[in-house]
C-alpha cells in the first residue's frame, strides 16, 4: 500500500501519465538502471535498446519494473494460515522509484461492484479470489482495493483506456476494463509466485521455535522461480516479499510478466535468527 490509507476520455489518461512523469519520482531506493532486458530478441520494459519502442501504449513506462508485493500478517492474522495475501502490484521507474496517483479521473472506489458487474470472464472468480487474498488489515477490502488502483493502476501507461483502442479492428475501450485487468492480472500473478508453497517445498514454514537465515529465504524463492524474491521483517518476523518483473507488452494478462532479479540487496530483515510466526 505504501503509506496505506487504511472513465474519462482516453486521451486524458495519456495526457495525466505523462504529467506525472515529470514529476520527481518517489524512490525506496539508489539504484543504478539495469541493463538492456530483452528475452530471445523480445523488447522489455526498461530496455535502452535503440530498437525498443518507448510508446507508453506497447511498454510500460516510465513504470518498467513492476513490483508483486504481498503480506505475511499473523499479529493480527489475516487471511488462510497456509497462504500469503496480496499487497499490491506497483509499476516502479527503472531505477527504483515510483510515481503514484498518475490519473485522478479513473479514481474508483467501488472495486467490488465493477468486478461483480463486468463481462469479461475472469472478472467473477478474480473477486472471488480477493475476497480471500486481498485482504486489509482494518476489515476495509474495498478500501485497499481502491487505494491499489488509485495510486499504483493508474501508473501503469499500457493500462490507458486510450490502449485499448484499435483502429484496425475497430475495438474500442470499454469502460472500467483497464481496471478488471489490473486485478485479473495481480491475482494471477499471486497465483503463480506462491511465497508460501516456495518456502514450505524448501522446508521453510511457519513455527513457533524454528528461526531462518535470509540466504534461505532467497535461495527458496530462487529455487522455485530462478530468481530471488526481497523479504521484508518487522521486529525480526517475516512479513513481506516482494516480487520483481519486467513486462513484454502490454499488462493486460500475467503472461506479459517476466520475473527478474530484485535491484536491491536491502531486504529488511537480519542475515540470521529470523522468525517465520505462525497465523
Amino acid at each position: 500500500m505504501r503509506n496505506v490509507i487504511l472513465t474519462t476520455a482516453a486521451a486524458s489518461s495519456l495526457v495525466a501519465l505523462a504529467s506525472a512523469a515529470t514529476l520527481p519520482a518517489q524512490s525506496h531506493f539508489s539504484l543504478a538502471p539495469p541493463a538492456n532486458p530483452l528475452v530471445d530478441g523480445t523488447c522489455l520494459s526498461c530496455s535502452t535498446a535503440p530498437t525498443c519502442p518507448l510508446d507508453p501504449c506497447s511498454t510500460n513506462t516510465p513504470g518498467g519494473l513492476l513490483l508483486l508485493t504481498q503480506f505475511w500478517d499473523f499479529s493480527p492474522a489475516i487471511g488462510p494460515s497456509d497462504s500469503w495475501t496480496i499487497h499490491g502490484l506497483w509499476p516502479d521507474t527503472c531505477d527504483g522509484g515510483y510515481d503514484s496517483d498518475c490519473d485522478p479521473s479513473r479514481n474508483n472506489n467501488n472495486i467490488a461492484a465493477v468486478l461483480r458487474t463486468s463481462s469479461k470472464p475472469k472478472a467473477a472468480s478474480t473477486l472471488d479470489k480477493m475476497n480471500q487474498f486481498w485482504l486489509a488489515l482494518n476489515g476495509n477490502d474495498g478500501q485497499l482495493w481502491s487505494h491499489e488502483f488509485n495510486k499504483h493502476g493508474t501508473c501503469v501507461s499500457t493500462l490507458a483506456p486510450s490502449c485499448y483502442n484499435d483502429e484496425l479492428t475497430g475495438k474500442a475501450y470499454e469502460k472500467n476494463e483497464d481496471i478488471v485487468d489490473f486485478f485479473t492480472t495481480t491475482v494471477d500473478l499471486f497465483e503463480q509466485y506462491n511465497v508460501f508453497e516456495a518456502l514450505q517445498e524448501a522446508g521453510i514454514t511457519p513455527s513457533t521455535t524454528q528461526r531462518y537465515t535470509l540466504d534461505q529465504l532467497k535461495a527458496a524463492t530462487s529455487q522455485k522461480w530462478g530468481k530471488e524474491a526481497t523479504f521484508k521483517c518487522r521486529n525480526g518476523a517475516l512479513n513481506e516479499a516482494w516480487i520483481y518483473f519486467h513486462t513484454s507488452g502490454r499488462s493486460t494478462s500475467a503472461e506479459a510478466f517476466v520475473q527478474t532479479d530484485p535491484l536491491t540487496s536491502n531486504n529488511r530483515c537480519p542475515s540470521s535468527g529470523i522468525r517465520y510466526v505462525p497465523k
